[in-house]
């Protein structure tokens, strides 16, 4: 456990909700000194406000600091408010509490929201690692790279924009063991690779891959320098390659970690080159309404050639198209202007779907197959923007933003002030800034923005115009719409950041994402087996899945927004279904520089993005509500003297025990709802007795477990001794038995030595007893012939 007096909370406080005061300029004081020393997060209740420093924090992320947050029980009690703290809690909650989480976060672009989710995931992916699954830790956290080369780009706020909403779930066993994780992306922004405002730049990947390609790659695909490619809107001096977040050597790595991209890199290369071939394509003529005619057909030769086609179809489904007349299908020239937008929504079409390729890769290699327990969900969705032309995809992007803001209203405030009234708790003193008008605005079904688009485009003679008058006549009343009088064509939404105008130009054409059938055909049937596939027709999706191609279904036209609109209600109800964790995103100043902290900046994002409305609610109301029997059973043992009363004399007796003031808790008919800070008091309670138990049952445990080692080493010690003994006994009575083998043989060899010396006298004794008889006949017979010559 680690010691919360042996920490750094940075100056001021490091949670809101116990300042003095929660007006303007103490908010502003405290934020500001905290981000001037690096201290660039702090807590109001369930929320955490993350300052974008425009600087590296290194020892803010380091590897020691991760592991201080991992080794805790209770980080948002014991340490300093921190991503890590957020993400420690999600997990904790998800194993704890058997409820799947998500973390929300949110800011205006340039905010670090990309950065936050980074850090969220880093966190996720080092807490529930292990050896058995090293890589798919690994390879989830590659797809950073690779998602924000083909996903991000340089804005006016912004050097690492998410020009797309993503949910990225990971999934996760009971035990808390990472087992896959996928990604749901949503709203593209394909505007964005055929024009930029100035200042801005198309996707980083274009720039990566257009510069890292070999020298030969470069010349077999007539690759000019970059600043020669039109769709990059840059000069050689303009790019700044030091911004970019991988270069194309570790854009390679990240994508051979991925099997399905590593099989089809190069191919994924030629798409995004022949994509920027088509940007440099001009027309001879200056004048829109002219036939189309190709400057230079060697620019659209080498498109055609890097996406397997015949470059005169190509050319010719580009400045003509098929119409049919009767029988017959006759060619008529494009006008200039039209040939443009045909030459256009190829390249849109080809970025997007290489895009949506991009992703079902990463999700087939990441996710798990079978059902997972539990999941953590991380939403890193564009934030609210406001440009000096803003169209379609700024009000998609604003309205995400706006249902993000009312589910965050709803969970810190509607919900509760709803529960406080049914527990006969007072909640006259409780307001907060809703956003429900709003979201109305834009989406209700008969007169919703939105829907009024859908509306326009099944029309065969809707246009914008129209679109805009009725606009202008269903909203006439509301003042959260208005008109400009000035711009004809632009009309006013009063969102919960503040006023953005839109330019209604466009919004139709934008909506159908149209595609020549010509240009369809021709990728269909292209010798490229990969480009042939990414126009294959898919089966056909329920409402909501991706991409913009028209559908049309009981004579309903299905556009791009419609798919949006049921992706994030979907998004929307997921959310709501797990436990939810809020980052708010913010930046200090608009020119995104370090150390540079402007009052007027700050201020405005925290009144929209509502902190400042949470704060003063957290600290009027009780953010945390639990039923009399489960406070009793979670913490009747870990209070001493707590009583064994139920209901809400037990409930009081036990705050009373645990020295929590009467003036922090309410108690209703079933519930008792507390201040802030007193659950969390009373879970580091409960923590360090279950860390006090847990000393206590380590003791008994390492205890036995001791003694039952003794008791071995004893018992191998006498078994050891047992084994010697019989060894030497063993070894003394084959040394005896040697010993006696030894004098047998040595009395056997005296025995035979005997005999044979016994023998040997016996052979000596016959040999003197025959050499005797010998004599003796000898000497008879000698005897008798002396006799006989006597």
């Amino acid at each position: 456990m680690v010691v919360a007096d042996a920490v750094d909370f940075g100056p001021g406080a490091s949670e809101l909700t116990s300042l003095e005061s929660v007006e303007d300029e103490a908010l502003l004081a405290n934020t500001r000194i905290r981000y001037e020393s690096g201290h660039i997060y702090t807590r109001s209740g369930r929320l955490l406000l993350a300052v974008n420093p425009y600087r590296a924090l290194n020892e803010l992320y380091s590897p020691a600091r991760l592991q201080q947050y991992k080794d805790s029980l209770q980080p948002q009690a014991e340490l300093p408010p921190h991503v890590y703290a957020v993400a420690a809690s999600a997990y904790t909650g998800m194993l704890q509490n058997s409820h799947s989480q998500s973390v929300i976060i949110s800011g205006e672009s340039g905010a670090g929201k990309t950065e936050t989710a980074k850090i969220l995931l880093q966190y996720l992916a080092e807490v529930s690692s292990g050896s058995s699954n090293s890589d798919l830790h690994h390879r989830v956290i590659q797809t950073n790279p690779i998602m924000e080369s083909f996903g991000c780009a340089k804005t006016v706020w912004n050097n690492n924009s998410s020009r797309f909403g993503k949910f990225l779930t990971l999934q996760f066993n009971s035990t808390g063991r990472m087992q896959g994780a996928y990604m749901k992306t949503y709203l593209l922004e394909k505007s964005r690779i055929t024009s930029q405002l100035p200042g801005e730049q198309n996707y980083h990947v274009f720039y990566t891959v257009a510069a890292g390609l070999s020298a030969e790659k470069r010349a077999e695909w007539n690759i000019p320098p970059v600043e020669k490619l039109h769709y990059l809107n840059c000069t050689s001096s303009s790019v700044v390659w030091e911004q970019f977040p991988c270069d194309f050597k570790e854009l390679s790595a990240a994508m051979s970690g991925i099997p399905p991209l590593l099989e089809t890199q190069e191919t994924c290369w030629r798409v995004l080159m022949a994509i920027l071939h088509l940007g440099n394509a001009t027309f001879k003529s200056a004048s829109e309404e002219a036939d189309a005619e190709l400057a230079d057909s060697s620019v659209v030769a080498s498109a055609a050639k890097l996406l397997g086609c015949q470059p005169e179809q190509l050319e010719k489904a580009i400045c003509s198209q098929n119409i049919k007349a009767g029988l017959d299908w006759i060619a008529k020239p494009n006008t200039t202007a039209y040939a443009l937008n045909v030459r256009n929504a190829l390249s849109k079409a080809l970025y997007s779907r290489l895009f949506l390729f991009i992703v079902e890769a990463i999700n087939s290699s990441l996710i798990f197959g079978g059902e997972s327990r539990y999941f953590i969900g991380a939403v890193d969705i564009f934030g609210f923007e406001c440009f000096p032309k803003n169209s379609l995809e700024q009000l998609c992007i604003n309205f995400a933003n706006e249902k993000l803001q009312r589910m965050f209203t709803e969970a810190v405030f509607e919900s509760v002030i709803a529960e406080y009234k049914k527990e006969g708790i007072d909640v006259t003193d409780i307001k907060y800034e809703d956003n429900t008008q709003v979201v109305d605005l834009i989406e209700n079904k008969e007169s919703g923005v939105l829907p009024l688009l859908s509306e326009e485009c099944f029309f065969p003679n809707g246009s914008d115009a129209s679109y805009l008058s009725k606009l202008k006549q269903a909203h006439r009343k509301s003042d959260k719409f208005s008109e400009e009088r000035m711009e004809p064509h632009a009309f006013t939404i009063e969102h919960y950041p503040g006023k953005v105008t839109y330019d209604s130009r466009g919004f139709l054409e934008k909506n159908k994402d149209p595609l020549s059938q010509d240009l369809t055909v021709l990728m269909q049937f292209s010798d490229d087996p990969f480009v042939a596939d990414l126009f294959k027709e898919k089966a056909q999706p329920q409402i909501g899945g991706h991409g913009g191609a028209r559908r049309f279904k009981s004579a309903k036209f299905v556009g791009v927004i419609d798919s949006f609109r049921t992706s994030l209600n979907e998004l929307v109800k997921t959310l709501k279904e797990t436990k939810t964790h809020f980052i708010r995103c913010v930046k200090p100043n608009m020119v995104k520089k370090p150390y540079t902290f402007i009052d007027d900046v700050m201020t405005r994002q925290l009144h929209s993005s509502g902190v400042v409305g949470a704060i003063k609610a957290t600290r009027q109301g009780f953010p945390d509500h639990l039923k009399f029997e489960e406070l009793l059973n979670r913490f009747r043992l870990v209070v001493p003297k707590g009583g064994n009363k139920s209901g809400v004399s037990g409930v009081k007796d036990l705050l009373l025990a645990a020295n929590v003031d009467t003036s922090r808790y309410r108690c209703g008919k079933t519930k008792v709802f507390l201040g802030v800070g007193v659950l969390d008091a009373l879970e580091k309670l409960r923590m360090d007795f279950i860390a006090s138990k847990a000393v206590a049952m380590q003791v008994l445990a390492r205890g036995y477990l001791s003694r039952k080692r003794v008791k071995q080493m004893l018992d191998e010690r006498r078994r050891a001794e047992e084994l010697k003994r019989l060894a030497e006994a063993k070894k003394r009575e084959e040394e005896e038995a040697k010993r006696r083998a030894e004098e047998e043989a040595e009395r056997e060899k005296l025995a035979a030595e005997e005999s044979k010396k016994k023998e040997a006298e016996e052979q000596d004794r016959q040999k003197r007893f025959q050499r005797a008889r010998q004599l003796s006949f000898e000497r008879r017979a000698g005897r008798k012939k002396r006799e006989e010559e006597e």
